[in-house]
């Protein structure tokens, strides 16, 4: 007793001491607004819901200055506040909404580093909280332009927006973030209207007489312009009855109020969010401040608004609420009262239908059992007949009266002169018979002439029946069919023989081994194969044939634990006579002997061969004997894990030869690859146990350096350079002369994957191309250039994006003809990309990102189907065309497919090909030379025109001019932007101009951007003009319409 009332008072003061240590923390809550207010209670109710049994005594108190705003009911506050602060201490202070974060900014002394969570702040600034010194929380992204552009996006056809906002602070905030949108997007067509200083009646009166292609923003309305104030739920519920067209609002509690939807924001939601990031800040899981997070806004409509003013919305990610509910929804409980009913009734019946079906099995099986008793004497399969003591045939069962027929069957003779027995079996059966009346078992096979079948061979037994079965001694005939198995056992036989024969001449090693692993037979192959006879064979261990250590089959089988009914296999070497060597494939299985092993051994000698080839092939290049792409990416990958594991460093040097091309286009492929061979065995002679040397592809190849420094890498890499500068290669007595571009990138702890290092050691290497070739650029994660590379490298998945989801369009800028009019439209297409969020991509970032990394073709591919897929739905755009210029990538000119697509895509458009100008730089053309004469020819025979841009850039311009069969000549800009400044400029325009002239063709002027540069070139008699001057580049559409419009 003594020790159980001990026992309680342990527990009741370890409860105490529990309890003691659970200290509750106490938040002050301060709300800008009064307890009431929509927006104000979600807020708490979300606060509330989180902190609730957590040891956590929310303080609250409401500022209420929606509906006093005066400063000296502020001052006031704020003097309150500072009193209750010096007088109680909180663990955390939770700020909702401006006003109240403008109060406790105030009081920056008196909190001290007691961290505040701020909510609801719109126009958030650091400035707004530059007194206190630990602040996390959420700001609003409210932003009235939401509002306005969801409103655009479901009422197209609006023609005006009123826009509803008081003097309130909030009021005048919100109706600035309206102004700012409006003024960064304006829409000539759509009149936006502020309605601020009406009375809450005239409001009302208002809302009746709003046209019926407007809209309504609300964005706050407490205080009426004769300084009345009205609760916003009673505002909106008022006005929303009255108004004539849809209300959109910013708060989700709004929509309770008639209001039709909007871009709002959730004050449950916020307040959840505050609770949460209460208790991180109280647990010290907030290790940094300022710790400020946006709160999400989100689209809501409200479903009675919709229904009232009959529209229907297509943004699947859009929240509709105060939808009815459905049928289901309002009869859930009775369905599910009806579907327990249900179940429950279903079960018993399907209890009872199992009960009354085990009763019919029941008495289904005892009917059988009698039936099978009844019949078993005629069902036997056996031959079963009783004689009497003369031997005649007293009864038989259906078996033998089918077997024998009625022929066979007699009734009034003895069995041995029935017609089916031949005289020996018939003189058997009657000896037989005449000993059966002993108690011992007669028994003899013999033949029979069965009805049907011919000669059976049956296993006849007699034996007499025991007196009591009968009133007088008789003798129990029974025979079984053995036919069938005395052909088996036949067939067994020739079997055997066949199968005797099979085993010597099967092409494979066939042989039986004991528990000793000593051979008990083996096939003539085997002997073959191994050079031996077969009796040299027999009682050796299969061991004596192996190569050295390799372990028997009864040993590998016991250490595997494989079952003695499953195969296994390995495959082996064995030793010939000769001293040579074989690979087999052994599948070994138990025999039917279970202390013998059965072995069949396929020889797979030339198979081991090709896959030892293979192996080296999948590891090499086939050219040079050097390591393969696939091999150096996985050795990088082991290099990176090793830096990420030990404290090493390695190098990856990326090596491509400087214009190699020029090898091939010159002395052929063949010389290329001899050049390469040649580069290879010079790499190989510099080469260390330390190295890794591979050929990537084409004429680039790579290195491993493995644990080097900085210097060591760089010492190699000068190495390389200096090794290719000195080489020469002679080829049918030309000579020919290497360098290359080198990269390096250091694998240490700031590389981040294989395909990262890789990457960067090839932005390198490009570096040092562009920086003059023949030198090598060291990579550093702080490299501008690099950077710069890099970021063309992000933007080759964008353009790959885009190119999917069908984000690049068609802008054109007008060419101009110079000193006459044309009823004719001329401008060039350009392509523009839009990004995912709306924006549109320079294509001064693209563009360079998809030449260098061979996505060209494929922007010209889009380019050319888009284009002319557009006049194809546009006609009338095709008779006002004079030409259009489609520009076109030196990539695209090389590749065969493009050519083919590009021709086939003229042939059978609807635009004359007369009407289409292919334009492609000088530099590109030089590039590829002999495609492109090729190229122009075929477009010039369907009647293209041929444009070369950029010309003069060059060095050697006029002199490949004469070859290119081209049209127009479009002068570099940069001859032309200063042309009216620069006399070398304008002695360079004139110079082009007039070699044009003379061999027929057009010249269109680039960067004209002032009257001043088209005067000089009209005094030049420069066909065409372009740029800014006339117009910057715009949508091909909105082009079209405006020269249509201009005309």
């Amino acid at each position: 007793m003594v020790l159980r009332w001990f026992s309680i008072a342990l527990f009741l003061i370890s409860t105490s001491v529990f309890a003691d240590s659970v200290k509750t923390q106490n938040v002050l809550v301060i709300h800008s607004y009064h307890q009431g207010l929509g927006w104000t209670d979600a807020v708490q109710s979300g606060l509330e819901d989180i902190t609730a049994n957590k040891n956590i005594a929310l303080n609250v108190s409401y500022m209420d200055s929606k509906r006093y705003q005066s400063k000296a009911y502020l001052h006031e506050l704020v003097a309150i506040y500072r009193i209750k602060l010096r007088s109680e201490k909180y663990s955390a202070i939770v700020v909702t909404d401006d006003r109240a974060l403008w109060l406790i900014d105030q009081l920056g002394s008196e909190i001290g580093n007691t961290p505040v969570i701020i909510g609801g702040i719109n126009n958030y600034s650091a400035s707004k909280h530059q007194s206190i010194a630990k602040v996390a929380g959420f700001i609003e992204l409210q932003d009235a332009g939401d509002n306005i552009q969801l409103a655009l996006n479901v009422k197209p056809n609006l023609k005006q927006v009123f826009l509803i906002a008081d003097d309130t602070l909030t009021g005048k905030s919100m109706w600035q973030s309206a102004r700012n949108y409006l003024r960064q997007h304006p829409n000539p067509d759509i009149t936006f209207t502020r309605m601020g200083q009406y009375s809450f009646k005239e409001m009302f009166d208002q809302a009746k007489w709003l046209p019926q292609d407007s809209a309504v923003i609300f964005l706050s309305y407490f205080i009426d312009g004769l300084g009345n104030y009205m609760p916003s739920d009673e505002f909106l519920s008022q006005f929303t009855a009255n108004a004539s067209a849809p209300v959109f609002v910013p708060y989700s509690y709004m929509l309770n109020y008639g209001a039709l939807g909007g871009v709002v924001t959730s004050g449950y939601k916020l307040g959840l969010g505050l609770g949460e990031l209460l208790e991180q800040v109280l647990q010290g899981k907030v290790t940094h401040y300022p710790y400020i997070r946006p709160n999400k806004n989100e689209v809501m409509f409200n479903y009675q608004a919709l229904s009232r003013w009959g529209i229907s919305i297509g943004n699947e990610q859009a929240l509709v609420v105060n939808r009815p509910l459905s049928w289901f929804e309002r009869h859930h409980k009775e369905l599910k009262t009806l579907g327990f009913v249900v179940l429950v009734m279903g079960s018993v019946i399907i209890l009872l239908s199992l009960m009354i079906r085990h009763l019919r099995r029941s008495e289904q099986q005892l009917q059988r059992s009698q039936a099978l008793f009844e019949t078993v004497f005629d069902q036997s399969f056996q031959y079963i007949g009783i004689l009497d003591l003369h031997g005649h045939l007293v009864s038989a069962n259906l078996a033998l009266q089918e077997m024998l027929g009625d022929d066979g069957v007699k009734f009034d003779r003895p069995i041995w002169r029935w017609l089916c027995w031949n005289s020996d079996t018939a003189s058997q059966l009657n000896q037989a018979f005449l000993a059966a009346d002993t108690e011992f078992l007669l028994r003899f096979e013999a033949k029979a002439q069965s009805q049907n079948d011919g000669i059976r061979i049956l296993d006849i037994s007699l034996k007499a029946m025991p007196y009591q079965a009968a009133t007088e001694p008789q003798i129990l005939f029974e025979a079984r069919d053995m036919t069938s198995r005395r052909q088996m056992e036949q067939k067994l036989r020739e079997r055997e023989v066949s199968y005797h024969l099979l085993y010597e001449q099967q092409p494979v090693i066939l042989l039986t081994i004991d528990n000793s692993a000593r051979i008990q037979s083996v096939n003539q192959f085997a002997a073959d194969l191994l050079g031996y006879h077969k009796r040299d064979l027999l009682g050796h261990k299969i061991t004596e044939f192996y190569l050295e250590g390799i372990l028997p089959p009864h040993q590998i089988i016991s250490h595997s634990g494989v079952e003695s009914r499953e195969v296994w296999r390995r495959q082996v070497q064995y030793r010939r006579a000769d001293g040579e060597t074989v690979w087999v494939r052994e599948t070994v299985r138990q025999a039917q002997a279970k202390h013998q092993l059965l072995i069949v051994g396929e020889d797979i000698t030339s198979t081991r061969e090709l896959e030892q080839r293979l192996a080296y092939q999948a590891n090499h290049d086939y050219l040079t004997g050097l390591y393969n792409r696939s091999y150096f990416e996985s050795q990088l990958e082991l290099a990176l894990d090793e830096v990420q594991q030990q404290d090493v460093q390695h190098a990856m040097l990326y090596i491509d030869l400087d214009q190699f091309k020029v090898i091939n286009d010159t002395a052929g492929h063949e010389a290329g690859d001899e050049a390469l061979k040649q580069v290879a065995l010079g790499l190989q002679n510099l080469a260390t146990e330390n190295t890794i040397l591979a050929r990537l592809g084409g004429d680039e190849f790579a290195v491993i350096l493995r644990h080097c420094d900085e210097k060591q890498a760089l010492a190699l890499g000068r190495k390389i350079l200096h090794l290719l500068d000195d080489a020469e290669f002679l080829w049918q007595n030309t000579r020919f002369n290497f360098s290359c571009s080198l990269g390096i990138r250091l694998i240490d702890k700031t590389a981040g994957s294989p395909q990262q290092i890789h990457a960067q050691a090839d932005t390198a290497c490009y570096v040092a191309k562009d920086e003059g070739r023949n030198r090598l650029h060291l990579y550093r994660p702080d490299d501008e250039e690099l950077k710069r590379r890099e970021h063309e490298m992000h933007y080759v998945n964008r353009i790959r994006r885009a190119l999917a989801e069908c984000r690049f369009e068609l802008y054109a800028q007008q060419i101009a003809p110079i000193g006459r009019s044309s009823k004719h439209h001329h401008y060039e297409i350009l392509l523009r990309m839009r990004e995912q969020d709306g924006s549109i991509a320079s294509p001064g970032v693209f563009i360079p990102a998809a030449e260098r990394y061979n996505l060209a073709h494929l922007l010209d591919r889009y380019v050319i189907q888009q284009v002319l897929s557009w006049y194809q739905q546009h006609p009338e755009a095709i008779e006002k065309l004079g030409h259009c210029s489609i520009n076109l990538s030196g990539q695209s000119i090389g590749n065969q497919e493009f050519v083919q697509f590009l021709l086939h895509q003229i042939r059978h458009s609807t635009v004359p090909a007369n009407k289409i100008c292919l334009e492609i730089t000088e530099t590109a053309a030089i590039g590829n030379m002999t495609q492109a004469i090729s190229l122009f020819t075929q477009l010039k025979e369907l009647g293209c025109l041929i444009s070369l841009d950029d010309f003069g850039s060059g060095l050697s311009s006029f002199g490949y001019l004469k070859r290119m069969p081209v049209d127009v000549l479009k002068i570099d800009g940069m001859f032309v932007r200063d042309i009216d400044k620069d006399d070398m400029d304008f002695a360079m325009v004139k110079a082009i101009n007039e070699l044009a002239k003379k061999m027929g063709k057009q010249t269109v002027a680039e960067f004209v951007e002032n009257k001043a540069i088209l005067d000089k070139l009209e005094s030049l008699g420069v066909d065409y003009a372009q740029g800014y001057y006339f117009g910057q580049p715009k949508p091909l559409a909105e082009l079209v319409d405006d020269l249509s419009q201009e005309q």
